[in-house]
């Protein structure tokens, strides 16, 4: 007999909610994770992302954390919509729906845009890190398909399946960014694995050439941090945040919330979200300045000719 796992829902098809009744129209298949399949959906006018899962039991254990995660922190009040199960094939299969997040995958951003872009990304997906780690939570599988890149270098965390609270065994991760893989600690879920994982993660989408499944392919006698550390030294995007990226490989961050501040420290130049208003990092800020300096300059000018 097939699974979830093995068939997707084609376009057009309706997933209706037994128990609250809501309706949801199949737009496209965004993405398959380790337990579930996530949907463009459409309710209404409204478009949303809906994850169907593979076990019962633990997609329930992510709803449950999203949930936690919800009352807690503002930072994911509004992140999840709906949950519910529907009936496919005579199968009873569990949902949740979430805000639907428009960007890119992070790969594909910086194949569109470039490298440089990397820092302002890099400060907002940290930034995201610490909101998770102050509620004490640790993300686990931290990856390319699981971070979303929006406008200006916004980040969005998606699938929340390797959330897991401090001090436990981290419950879902891929060996490419998990710290056990490469010889450098545990697989207990601490701020320290998620920034290994990060570094690792920036590293990989700072080298422009290459595949990643080459490293992902080492055999275990040949892993080891000095492998990333030696790759980093060949990436000249990655120099002027090398040292954060290496106290993070070596575990010697105490808290994401040092981390933080060293990025911000080696990372002057770029600006917070809410600044980053154009198509290019920090470049609202310099016509802001620009724009300051002639409206000064203009001043001046008007005032001479008054004093002449």
């Amino acid at each position: 007999m097939s699974t979830l796992s093995d068939r997707t829902f084609p376009n057009g098809t309706f997933i209706s909610g037994k128990w609250h009744r809501r309706r949801y129209r199949v737009e496209r298949l965004l993405g398959v994770g380790a337990n579930g399949q996530v949907y463009l959906v459409r309710r209404n006018q409204s478009l949303y992302a809906l994850k169907a899962g593979y076990e019962a039991l633990d997609h329930q254990s992510e709803v449950n954390v999203l949930k936690s995660l919800m009352k807690a922190s503002p930072e994911f009040r509004h992140y999840m919509i709906d949950a519910d199960d529907f009936v496919w094939n005579g199968q009873n299969i569990p949902f949740y729906v979430m805000k639907y997040v428009k960007g890119r995958s992070l790969p594909e951003f910086i194949r569109l845009k470039g490298v440089e872009w990397l820092p302002v990304i890099g400060l907002n997906l940290m930034r995201k890190l610490r909101a998770l780690h102050r509620l004490g939570w640790v993300f686990g599988d931290l990856k390319p398909e699981n971070v979303i890149v929006t406008d200006f270098g916004g980040v969005e965390l998606v699938d929340f399946g390797g959330v897991t609270p401090m001090g436990r065994s981290v419950k879902q991760f891929t060996e490419l960014y998990d710290r056990g893989f490469w010889k450098a600690g545990t697989r207990v879920a601490d701020e320290a694995y998620d920034l290994f994982s990060f570094a690792v993660l920036y590293i990989l989408s700072a080298k422009e050439n290459g595949s990643p499944a080459v490293m992902a392919n080492l055999l275990p006698q040949n892993r080891g941090i000095d492998v990333l550390l030696d790759e980093m030294s060949t990436i000249p995007a990655i120099q002027p945040v090398s040292a954060v990226l290496k106290k993070a490989l070596a575990g010697q961050y105490r808290s994401s919330e040092e981390a933080l501040r060293d990025w911000r420290k080696a990372t002057p130049s770029v600006a917070e979200p809410k600044q980053a208003t154009s198509g290019t990092p920090g470049r609202g800020l310099k016509i802001w300045f620009a724009s300051s300096l002639l409206l000064f300059a203009a001043s001046l000018y008007f005032f001479w000719l008054k004093g002449g």
